[in-house]
């Protein structure tokens, strides 16, 4: 997206009551392919128990899809060795369902 448009992704994400973290999660994960704990922290600027609230619901939905890192499998614990991926088509169809919902159609 071009960067006016993020003001406009912004003001649209307050107006419908969407969570801006969970958003950002969402987003970021479905840019960059997987992600992990650390790189959502630094680049959401949010810390490890917003975080942590916001991921399981995610998860539960089907939204994110969470894996052992095999590059950090033994070396840490919890969140230090799960990577998440968005599930594009349960995206695509969540999106599917509030544009009907919208219009009506």
């Amino acid at each position: 997206m071009p960067d006016d448009s993020s003001d406009l992704l912004a003001d649209l994400v307050k107006t419908i009551g969407l969570s801006a973290s969970r958003v950002g999660i969402i987003r970021i994960a479905y840019r960059d392919g997987q992600v992990t704990a650390d790189q959502l922290m630094d680049q959401l600027g949010i810390a490890r128990s917003t975080l942590t609230f916001h991921i399981k619901p995610l998860v539960d939905a089907g939204i994110l899809i969470p894996e052992m890192d095999p590059t950090r499998a033994g070396k840490a614990s919890g969140f230090n060795r799960l990577i998440w991926w968005v599930d594009r088509d349960a995206v695509d169809q969540r999106l599917h369902c509030i544009t009907a919902l919208i219009t009506g159609n």
